[in-house]
């Protein structure tokens, strides 16, 4: 079920920021969340190196990747989406690659990418969905490439019944599957070894970085 709240979101850029701004708060703001998963990336990696944003929406997690130096395609299913990705990397004199594809079946090389990142996207599929989607990370990454991943996690203490009324006013049942579920063992599973995990906003959002085994071939 699709909840009214969010498809104003959608519809509606100013609504949708205003939500966004409101739920980073815990996280020092907008800005500083969709920098979070492409840190930890930029950390591992050298410049040039060629990384992925799945599922890039709009373009601002991946505005932060380029904005570090690296080479960055961003994917995307929504057209609209992609012309508003554009259209901000053009502003900014970025060269960014945005492509039209599904996560769970990006239309590019295995083992050609050295990072890809997930920013707050993963929630929005099924269980089912989600390994296909961690799956295409682990055959596009070269062998010791990295997997950065931000998305929800169940709330600790006062947080919990902001995420809870948060959920009930924008999210679909796949977000409360997420947050049953344990994206880390779902990572492990996909054949990715868990090298750093944090839990930020009181518990509500975690951060996650895997690597693809160094001992691993593309397939």
């Amino acid at each position: 079920m699709t909840r009214p709240l969010r498809t104003l979101a959608y519809r509606h850029r100013w609504f949708y920021e205003a939500v966004t701004a409101a739920s980073a708060l815990g996280v020092g703001g907008p800005a500083r969340l969709r920098q979070l998963a492409a840190t930890w990336l930029a950390e591992q990696l050298p410049a040039g190196a060629p990384v992925l944003d799945l599922c890039c929406g709009g373009g601002e997690a991946a505005l932060a990747l380029a904005q570090r130096g690296l080479s960055v395609c961003g994917l995307d299913v929504a057209p609209r989406a992609l012309d508003q990705a554009r259209a901000r990397s053009r502003r900014l004199g970025l060269a960014i690659n945005w492509m039209e594809g599904l996560a769970e079946d990006p239309p590019l090389p295995a083992g050609s990418q050295m990072g890809v990142q997930i920013s707050l996207a993963l929630h929005e599929f099924s269980a089912d969905e989600r390994t296909a989607v961690l799956g295409a990370c682990q055959r596009l990454l070269k062998p010791g490439g990295w997997l950065a991943v931000l998305d929800l996690h169940p709330a600790q203490g006062p947080m919990v019944l902001p995420q809870k009324l948060f959920c009930a006013l924008f999210e679909t049942e796949t977000a409360l599957d997420f947050l049953a579920s344990d994206l880390a063992r779902e990572t492990s599973a996909a054949g990715l070894v868990m090298r750093r995990r944090q839990l930020l906003a009181g518990g509500a959002l975690q951060r996650l970085l895997a690597q693809k085994p160094l001992n691993q071939a593309p397939e």
